[in-house]
């Protein structure tokens, strides 16, 4: 079985082992993830050859087909062949147009060109980008249920205003976590402007957060190997573990607790707990 009805197949198929592997069946709604991760700057990429693979989303088309750009309906039939026909021609089809986000794109005009070159096992097609740049990471793998909880992640860096030096720089486990990365910055902002004996502005609040306490304890955590202790952890994750903790021995001990000292006590803590553990 070939062509339209091959593909038809063939998105059954998919579907059915995407529910059995636990993997995104459906394509990504542009409109959800601009919503959610707050897209805004736009930057025309021109025309360049682009992998079929990393097209997993649309713009408008939602559930005519799967994520892997297979045909769901029998009404696509006569068109799609119309495309087959027209790639298989001698002057084949013109450039599709996709938007980027991150790592993946979506299809914004052509979604029967991306379906067919698939179906033909090309790797790639001439595409048009347009990309709306954001800091927060998306990649052809992610579902919906990634993109909103990543939105979390989008509300903080448009709060801060700032920009991750890596993709995992600010990402946190629990998305509500974010909110308390919000109120430290302004618990900073408080006892900042009473040493400076002045106002201080959010952005030099932000900025003086970022530089006094959230990267030098990434800095920490990253150098004493407490990570490993616990998996599936981010370093944003160990932050606030460790300003939690950090905060709990000021309050028995006294304000000269450093931040590298309640690092080492935590992971000696954990350890402890892990020993009581295995005994029991």
């Amino acid at each position: 079985m070939s062509g339209f009805d091959g593909a038809r197949l063939g998105a059954l198929v998919h579907d059915l082992l995407a529910v059995v592997r636990r993997r995104p069946a459906d394509l990504l709604p542009f409109e959800e993830v601009r919503d959610r991760l707050k897209l805004r700057r736009v930057v025309d990429r021109g025309t360049s050859d682009v992998p079929l693979e990393k097209i997993v989303g649309t713009f408008g088309r939602r559930g005519e087909f799967n994520r892997v750009f297979l045909p769901r309906s029998e009404s696509l039939r006569e068109r799609w062949e119309d495309v087959k026909d027209l790639a298989e021609g001698a002057a084949g089809f013109p450039p599709v147009e996709l938007y980027l986000v991150g790592n993946a794109y979506f299809a914004v005009d052509g979604h029967h060109r991306v379906s067919v070159a698939r179906s033909l096992g090309a790797r790639t097609i001439e595409a048009h980008v347009l990309e709306f740049l954001t800091p927060v990471p998306l990649g052809p793998d992610a579902s919906l249920e990634d993109v909103l909880r990543k939105e979390g992640l989008a509300d903080f860096l448009e709060a801060t205003g700032l920009v991750p030096s890596s993709p995992d720089e600010f990402r946190v486990t629990h998305p509500g976590d974010y909110a308390e990365m919000l109120e430290h910055v302004a618990v900073h902002r408080y006892f900042l402007g009473l040493e400076l004996s002045r106002c201080t502005s959010w952005e030099e609040a932000v900025r003086s957060w970022y530089e006094t306490f959230f990267r030098p304890m990434t800095e920490t955590i990253r150098a004493s190997g407490v990570l490993a202790d616990f998996p599936g952890r981010t370093e944003a994750d160990l932050y606030l573990f460790v300003a939690r903790h950090l905060h709990a021995l000021r309050e028995r001990w006294g304000d000269g607790i450093a931040p590298a000292r309640a690092v080492k006590h935590l992971r000696l803590q954990t350890k402890r707990n892990g020993s009581r553990k295995a005994k029991g």
